[in-house]
């Protein structure tokens, strides 16, 4: 007769093997990007951070514009290490 423990039947966390797991999707504002404003496509002429908030202005406006008010395609980034290869030698 055998007896499983409840030891026997806990299996400790295995971390995630997906490549994606370690990526995350956000947008990306700079200078030149595409993005739509009320369905119009606008550009990006430059962001600033003003009292802790992100503020994108657009080419030909005066007024700031709120990044949850433009639509862009989210850039895709990862959160591990990407060693690029070398390519020159001392």
């Amino acid at each position: 007769m055998t007896v499983a423990t409840a030891d026997a039947t806990h299996q400790p966390p295995v971390a995630p093997t997906d490549p994606r797991s370690f990526t995350f999707q956000m947008p990306l504002f700079r200078p030149g990007t595409a993005v739509t404003q009320n369905g119009k496509p606008e550009k990006v002429s430059h962001v600033i951070l003003r009292r802790r908030e992100l503020m994108v202005y657009l080419v030909g406006h005066e007024d700031p514009v709120r990044p949850d008010r433009l639509s862009l395609t989210p850039s895709l980034f990862t959160t591990q290490r990407r060693p690029q290869p070398l390519t020159w030698i001392l």
